[in-house]
Protein backbone atom coordinates (compact mmCIF):
# COMPACT_ATOMS: atom_id res chain seq x y z
CA UNK A 1 0.00 0.00 0.00
CA UNK A 2 1.30 3.38 -1.12
CA UNK A 3 0.93 6.21 1.08
CA UNK A 4 0.37 9.60 -0.30
CA UNK A 5 1.52 13.13 1.04
CA UNK A 6 -1.93 13.69 1.98
CA UNK A 7 -2.64 10.47 3.78
CA UNK A 8 0.70 11.00 5.97
CA UNK A 9 -0.77 14.69 6.39
CA UNK A 10 -3.91 13.59 7.77
CA UNK A 11 -1.85 10.56 10.11
CA UNK A 12 -0.07 13.23 11.41
CA UNK A 13 -2.95 15.80 12.21
CA UNK A 14 -4.79 12.23 14.02
CA UNK A 15 -1.63 11.80 16.18
CA UNK A 16 -1.26 15.53 17.73
CA UNK A 17 -5.35 15.39 17.89
CA UNK A 18 -4.97 11.65 19.41
CA UNK A 19 -2.03 13.85 21.82
CA UNK A 20 -3.70 16.48 22.86
CA UNK A 21 -6.87 14.48 23.60
CA UNK A 22 -4.74 12.17 25.86
CA UNK A 23 -3.27 15.28 27.29
CA UNK A 24 -6.71 16.29 28.40
CA UNK A 25 -6.33 19.60 26.17
CA UNK A 26 -8.88 19.15 23.39
CA UNK A 27 -12.04 21.73 24.22
CA UNK A 28 -15.54 19.92 24.70
CA UNK A 29 -16.53 21.43 21.35
CA UNK A 30 -13.59 19.41 19.53
CA UNK A 31 -14.01 16.40 21.70
CA UNK A 32 -17.59 16.40 20.60
CA UNK A 33 -16.85 16.55 17.17
CA UNK A 34 -14.21 13.98 17.38
CA UNK A 35 -16.52 11.25 19.19
CA UNK A 36 -18.72 11.83 16.04
CA UNK A 37 -16.34 11.07 14.07
CA UNK A 38 -14.96 8.19 15.70
CA UNK A 39 -18.96 7.24 15.79
CA UNK A 40 -18.47 6.47 11.82
CA UNK A 41 -15.00 6.35 10.89
CA UNK A 42 -13.25 2.70 11.52
CA UNK A 43 -9.77 4.10 10.25
CA UNK A 44 -9.52 6.81 12.62
CA UNK A 45 -10.72 4.91 15.66
CA UNK A 46 -8.06 2.42 15.25
CA UNK A 47 -5.92 4.88 14.01
CA UNK A 48 -5.95 6.88 17.90
CA UNK A 49 -6.69 3.62 19.74
CA UNK A 50 -3.06 2.35 18.55
CA UNK A 51 -1.77 5.99 19.57
CA UNK A 52 -3.35 6.11 23.10
CA UNK A 53 -1.65 2.40 23.29
CA UNK A 54 1.13 3.76 22.44
CA UNK A 55 1.56 7.03 24.96
CA UNK A 56 -0.05 4.58 27.53
CA UNK A 57 3.28 2.56 27.15
CA UNK A 58 5.95 4.82 28.20
CA UNK A 59 8.86 1.83 27.44
CA UNK A 60 8.35 2.07 23.89
CA UNK A 61 8.81 6.16 23.89
CA UNK A 62 12.78 6.92 23.67
CA UNK A 63 13.64 9.84 25.65
CA UNK A 64 15.46 12.38 24.37
CA UNK A 65 15.71 14.71 26.46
Amino acid sequence: MEFSHETACRELLLDLISYERYRGHLSPEMEYLLERHLEQCLSCRRGILCYQNLLQNKEAIPNFG
